[in-house]
């Protein structure tokens, strides 16, 4: 999807604020940016911040933007969650079925925002991440 906006510095880094607040997408995620101005960087790995009246892109990792705040940036974000939520795997399966959570009752949007979350940590951090979640969907609403 085609984006643009502007260069706004925050605590040592330069984020990527939209001109346009992203709705109807999944946010607190990470997707790729390809830039195209003011410097061509392609694949540029980002966390995307959807808040009440503004999207921010933070970069994750890559070359640190040149630029102050203010400069105009356009380029093309690639939003790597479809329609249909992933795949359950099967620690996280098993984790949620000893805390008795029905993942079928989760909606699509859930679904992919949580297991997304979790895809992207491994080792003792997935682990943590998979103990977090059950523990705060067993908790009764």
């Amino acid at each position: 999807m085609p984006v643009r906006g502007h260069l706004q510095p925050r605590e040592g880094k330069l984020l990527l604020v939209l001109d346009e607040r992203l709705t109807g997408h999944d946010t607190f995620l990470s997707a790729v940016v390809c830039l195209e101005a003011p410097v061509p960087v392609a694949d540029l790995r980002v966390r995307i911040l959807t808040f009440d009246d503004v999207t921010v892109l933070s970069p994750l990792d890559g070359p640190d933007l040149a630029g102050e705040g203010g400069v105009e940036w356009s380029g093309t974000l690639l939003l790597p969650h479809g329609s249909r939520p992933p795949g359950i795997p099967d620690d996280f399966a098993r984790a949620a079925a000893e805390a008795d959570i029905d993942t079928s009752a989760w909606s699509p949007a859930e679904a992919r925002q949580l297991l997304t979350y979790l895809s992207e940590a491994s080792g003792p951090v997935r682990t943590e991440r998979i103990r977090v979640i059950v523990e705060a969907l067993a908790r009764p609403a």
